[in-house]
């Protein structure tokens, strides 16, 4: 890729496991200090703020992350992107109150049932993590629009770190009520970020009103069902039919499961923005198959081997993490795990229909996975509780990505990007096994650490007998790898001797 994409993207992925990090940190402390059942509790009401933050959104993030590259390509100056910001942060507000205003009106009307009968204050406390989430919210996109990743970097850093110490003296002074007051604390900076944008005159660029709207109602009704359907909707089956301790379970093995899967997710950040301006400067409705190639190629490296050595390590894993309590939470883990690979190719490919405003293609194949997670979740949650859940997520995802697979055209064939991404996976099956095999001959911490070791050893072992990494791969890695600090260099070199001592031939020879 190119040196902008890989430098922007390795950025917004710092930023992303930032707060990733912090937020499972965070997780471990509210399972370790109030149990399954208030995590489960917990979990519930950051699902419901997030599904909240999706729909806020309206459709302006991917409509910032598109278009403020190809408006600084145009010439507009700062002020006029700032102020395009501001148009669009206007509409999301009203979206926001709106949207409390109905969470609040909803458990009034259905508060029998509702998640939290032990603490209403927990519903108080959703209400306002929905409404300052929603709008904070607002600066990841304007920030990985105009492509100022290093101040989205240091911000996720400040509310990280607000966001841990509030969490930890919010559960041990007043338990579920104060872990959610620290979730919110540890959003107020973004939140502060997005009010002061207002302060810019709203300016639209000179893009028609009406383009604005359609493209937000495609892109919101996309989000809708995203965030309804296919973003944990999994979590209300499950406190339906096997109450709110197992929603404990499942939240604390996607919380691991996240934290494999998010690095490669972050690293996708970026890509909305460097599809649009690569169309932008070709003057062309498809990129050339190469640049597609090496995104995905460059997020199979990472992705492949932490699927399969998570999913090898779960049930060692989740015990050393949460405490013997969380068990069943193992093979939940394991099969969250497979689900990483296929969901993060589907975000891949949802950018670049994205970039190319393709935007009610994706929503017609969301529809699809929609109907299948809900189906599924009604056939098999009941009977199979998590595991059950995860499968279907892990079905879902698979089908949405070959349906998008199928609706992208390129410049070129993506034979010889399969044939590589082929090699990659039997290298992290083989990393799997080994980290199982380890783990059944040692136990405990020395046997996780042994197994992870073991694990990456073997993944570059096998990369380097099945010459799995082609030339250019070759090329750019050892220019990222001369940039670390001194002693991880001289390390990466050692590692990328051994890993390239093989001659490798390029995908065209393939």
């Amino acid at each position: 890729m190119a040196k902008t994409i890989v430098a922007n993207s390795a950025l917004n992925a710092a930023a992303g496991l930032a707060v990733l990090l912090v937020g499972f940190v965070c997780s471990i402390v509210t399972a370790r200090l109030l149990g399954p059942e208030a995590n489960g509790m917990i979990a519930f009401s950051l699902w419901l703020a997030v599904t909240a933050a999706l729909i806020s959104e309206l459709g302006t993030g991917v409509i910032l992350l598109r278009q403020l590259p190809q408006l600084r390509v145009q010439g507009h100056g700062e002020a006029a992107l700032r102020g395009f910001s501001a148009y669009l942060l206007r509409p999301v507000i009203l979206a926001t109150v709106a949207i409390t205003i109905l969470f609040f009106v909803a458990f009034w009307v259905a508060e029998h049932e509702h998640w939290a009968d032990s603490a209403p204050a927990v519903v108080l406390l959703t209400g306002a993590l929905i409404f300052v989430q929603s709008i904070g919210s607002f600066t990841k996109n304007v920030m990985l629009g105009e492509q100022n990743v290093g101040a989205f970097l240091r911000i996720s850093v400040i509310a990280g770190a607000l966001q841990f110490c509030a969490v930890l003296a919010g559960a041990v002074t007043y338990g579920v009520p104060g872990a959610l007051c620290g979730y919110i604390f540890g959003f107020l900076p973004q939140f502060l970020y997005s009010l002061g944008i207002l302060r810019h005159r709203a300016d639209p660029c000179g893009i028609a009103p009406s383009y604005l709207v359609n493209s937000s109602l495609i892109i919101s009704a996309q989000y809708i069902v995203d965030s309804i359907f296919l973003n944990r909707v999994e979590l209300f089956f499950i406190e339906r039919h096997h109450g709110v301790e197992m929603v404990g379970y499942y939240a604390a093995a996607l919380s691991l499961a996240n934290l494999a899967m998010q690095l490669p997710i972050q690293l996708t950040g970026s890509l909305v923005p460097y599809y649009s301006e690569k169309l932008k400067l070709h003057d062309t409705d498809r990129l050339p198959v190469a640049v597609f190639e090496s995104v995905v190629r460059s997020i199979a490296y990472i992705t492949m081997p932490l699927s399969f050595g998570l999913a090898a390590i779960a049930p060692a894993l989740v015990t050393l993490v949460f405490g013997q309590a969380f068990e069943p939470s193992g093979p939940i883990l394991a099969i969250l795990a497979l689900v990483t690979p296929v969901f993060v190719f589907s975000m891949i490919c949802t950018q670049y229909l994205f970039s190319l405003d393709r935007i009610r293609d994706r929503l017609n194949i969301g529809i699809v996975g929609a109907v299948i997670m809900v189906g599924g979740a009604i056939l098999f949650v009941p009977t199979f509780a998590g595991e059950g859940a995860a499968a279907v997520r892990l079905v879902v995802f698979l089908i949405m990505a070959l349906l998008m697979l199928r609706k992208i055209e390129f410049e070129g064939s993506l034979l010889p990007m399969f044939l590589t991404v082929g090699k990659i996976s039997v290298a992290a099956a083989a990393c799997g096994a080994s980290a199982y095999g380890v783990l059944g001959l040692v136990g405990g911490l020395v046997g996780l650490a042994a197994a992870i070791m073991t694990g990456a050893l073997v993944y570059l072992l096998a990369l380097r007998l099945l010459a799995a990494v082609p030339v250019e791969d070759q090329k750019a890695i050892e220019m990222l790898a001369g940039r670390l600090p001194g002693p991880a260099t001289a390390i990466a070199d050692r590692m990328l001797g051994f890993l390239f001592a093989r001659p490798v031939r390029s995908e065209g020879d393939s």
